[in-house]
């Protein structure tokens, strides 16, 4: 009996280090959680529910710079195979796209890989760089490019007295499923008038 006793007067001294133990476990296992979530984020809850392509990077930051400014820019990379499409935007309802991207097909230009994509900016015509094939209204053959290089891209800019608008697509890459790598940004800005 004396055995159990010594040990039960032993664990009455011992529990303040075991609970400051256990509280630093915990803490430890919260921190670990956050740095993982925050590394790798879960896709849920990005782009439409309508689009077929996956996000591989997302990035919305909103800069506010007065009261009344305001600019916020978005910014997707997405994985499309040929006759998947993209909603970088979300619809709320409306019939036309407000910025979507498909792609139509992926080929090869003069040795080069290329995506051939339809782009739907709220019914707007957008425009292309020189290198860049423009097909139809809206639809381009984009050529891969391995710089930031705005003769490659499709592009809107657009200001107003008050606003600025301005969208960029642009291929990153072909992978070896055949999914074009899209990076897409969009830039809207808002400020004071004089």
């Amino acid at each position: 009996m004396e055995p159990i006793s010594t040990f039960l007067a032993q664990m009455h001294t011992d529990i303040p280090r075991l609970l400051g133990l256990l509280i630093a476990l915990a803490g430890g296992l919260f921190a670990a959680g956050s740095f993982v979530r925050r590394r790798h984020p879960t896709p849920g809850g990005v782009g439409a529910a309508t689009s077929t392509g996956r996000i591989v990077y997302s990035d919305t930051p909103t800069v506010r710079v007065a009261k009344s400014q305001r600019v916020d820019r978005v910014r997707k990379l997405a994985r499309l195979a040929a006759g998947e499409h993209f909603d970088v935007l979300e619809n709320h309802g409306i019939p036309v796209p407000r910025f979507r991207v498909t792609v139509k097909s992926i080929g090869e230009r003069a040795g080069s890989p290329t995506a051939h994509i339809l782009v739907s900016y709220g019914g707007t015509q957008v425009s292309c760089g020189p290198a860049v094939e423009e097909v139809a209204s809206n639809e381009f053959i984009l050529p891969l490019t391995k710089r930031d290089d705005p003769r490659t891209t499709v592009f809107h800019f657009h200001e107003r007295g008050d606003a600025l608008d301005f969208m960029r697509v642009r291929l990153r890459g072909i992978d070896a499923d055949g999914a074009a790598e899209i990076d897409l940004m969009q830039v809207s800005g808002n400020w004071l008038k004089g």
